[in-house]
């Protein structure tokens, strides 16, 4: 059974009114670790009728992995050309077509991507957030035997903004000031915070919680990067193997 998370977010009435009357919506991102120039997409939006004085996001450790054509620029919706489920610990091999097809032959707590097609393509991960499965990163990855891990991280953002974007669009700079929220350790999976209009977001001082302004990078904020060993052991490992 999938692990499940969730973020409580308490305002009062009066914030969640003049929220609502100036068009504001709630835009959730996701945190990975990987290597590469890659960037987060807007993961969820919460649309302005759907706040409320506790309003609670729930999210599960399910995923797909998703081969796409779409560049990973700046306010571009990713359209995924082929998606699969995914776990941890998969490889999604890209095979000559731009199909894809998963093993379990992964690194440890990372879901991988072996592109062998002959073009480059945009790679990624989605995860489940309201019973709906939503891109959450993009990443480029060569052709003819390159390769990309992704590891999810349980550490979200979270941003009010009247900027009308889509989910599974590319971010770079985030439009408002918004909440980091790391959930490692969280009793029960869950973390509480409140939002004001005055003074913004808030947890009783706690760690877990840390502020950013409009204009942060967001992939500085959610893509953390090891070091390049793991996509390079996979593109080893299956080198001498046939397209």
């Amino acid at each position: 059974m999938a692990t499940k998370f969730s973020t409580t977010i308490q305002m009062s009435a009066e914030t969640v009114a003049a929220l609502k009357s100036q068009g504001y919506s709630l835009y959730g991102f996701k945190s990975v670790e990987a290597s590469g120039s890659g960037e987060p997409t807007v993961w969820f939006k919460l649309e302005k009728d759907k706040l409320l004085t506790n309003t609670v996001i729930h999210w599960e450790e399910q995923f797909q992995g998703y081969n796409s054509t779409s560049q990973v620029s700046e306010s571009v919706t990713i359209t995924a050309s082929n998606t699969i489920n995914a776990d941890l610990n998969d490889l999604i091999t890209i095979d000559s077509a731009g199909n894809l097809n998963g093993s379990s032959s992964g690194p440890k707590g990372a879901i991988s991507f072996l592109n062998k097609a002959s073009q480059q393509f945009t790679v990624g991960i989605s995860q489940v957030v309201e019973n709906t499965p939503n891109i959450l990163c993009a990443f480029p990855i060569l052709g003819s035997g390159s390769a990309r891990s992704i590891t999810p991280i349980t550490t979200i953002a979270l941003i009010f903004s009247t900027n009308i974007v889509e989910t599974a669009t590319v971010i770079t700079r985030a439009m408002s000031s918004g909440a980091l929220i790391d959930l490692t350790g969280a009793p029960n999976n869950s973390r509480t915070l409140d939002f004001s209009l005055d003074t913004g977001w808030g947890a009783n001082g706690a760690t877990w919680l840390k502020k950013f302004n409009a204009f942060t990078s967001m992939s500085s904020l959610l893509i953390k990067s090891p070091s390049n060993s793991v996509d390079r052991a996979i593109e080893k490992k299956h080198s001498l193997q046939e397209a």
